[in-house]
C-alpha cells in the first residue's frame, strides 16, 4: 500500500475550508481539532489521525474518501482527434447532421463536435435535464429556446441554457457551421430518426 499524499490532503481540505470562508480557528471551534493541529495538516507537515480527519471533513462538508483515492488516472480521460466516435446526429433537408464524440466513459458531462450542412437544422425542441453550452467554431447558427428567445450565433460566440429549456438549432446559411457543444446530461439520439431507420 503507498504512503499517504499529505501534500493533496492538505491542499483540499484547505481549499475547502477557504471555499466555505472559515479561518482556521473557526474549523477548529467547530471540529473539535486543535488549530496548530489543522495548520500542520494543511501544510502537509503531520499525518492526520482517523478522528481528526473525520470531524474535519464533517465541519467542512467534505467527502472523506475524495482525500484517499491513490490515483486519479483512471477519472482523466483522453480522446485523440483520430480516435472519435461519429453518428448522424439527424437528417435535415436529405443532409446527414454529423456529431463526434469528444469525451468517452461515464462521467458527469458528455462533449461532442457537431457539423451542420447549409439549409439543415436539430429537427423538434430538445427537453431533458442537466445544462448544456455551446461554443461555435466555424459559421452560423441560430439557437432557438422555447419561450426565451432566438440567439444567431457567430464564430467565437458561446451560449448557454438550462436543457429543460426546450432547444433546437438551424444554419440557414449558404455555408457549413460546426459548434461544440457540453452537455451535463447523457445525450439521447432523435426518437424520429430511429423511427426513419426502422421504416427503410
Amino acid at each position: 500500500m503507498s504512503e499517504l499524499n499529505l501534500n493533496r490532503i492538505g491542499f483540499l481540505l484547505k481549499n475547502r475550508r477557504i471555499e466555505m470562508g472559515l479561518s482556521i480557528r473557526e474549523v477548529s471551534v467547530k471540529s473539535g481539532v486543535a488549530s496548530g493541529t489543522i495548520s500542520q495538516i494543511e501544510t502537509g507537515k503531520t499525518s492526520p489521525n482517523l478522528v481528526s480527519i473525520y470531524s474535519l471533513c464533517e465541519t467542512l462538508n467534505f467527502p472523506i474518501s475524495a482525500l484517499f483515492i491513490e490515483d486519479d488516472s483512471d477519472r482523466v480521460k483522453l480522446v485523440r482527434k483520430n480516435e472519435r466516435t461519429s453518428f448522424i446526429r439527424n437528417t435535415s433537408n436529405q443532409k446527414p447532421i454529423i456529431e463526434s464524440h469528444i469525451t468517452k466513459g461515464e462521467s458527469r458531462m458528455w462533449g461532442g463536435v457537431v457539423d451542420m450542412p447549409p439549409g439543415t437544422d436539430s429537427g423538434d425542441y430538445y427537453y431533458h435535464g442537466g445544462e448544456e453550452f455551446v461554443f461555435l467554431l466555424e459559421g452560423k447558427i441560430t439557437f432557438f429556446l422555447d419561450q426565451v428567445g432566438s440567439y444567431e450565433l457567430e464564430a467565437g460566440d458561446t451560449l448557454y441554457y438550462p436543457n429543460e429549456i426546450g432547444h433546437r438549432w438551424e444554419n440557414y446559411t449558404k455555408e457549413p457551421a460546426k459548434f461544440l457543444i457540453v452537455s451535463t446530461s447523457e445525450f439521447r439520439q432523435d426518437t424520429n430518426e430511429q423511427d426513419e431507420k426502422e421504416k427503410d
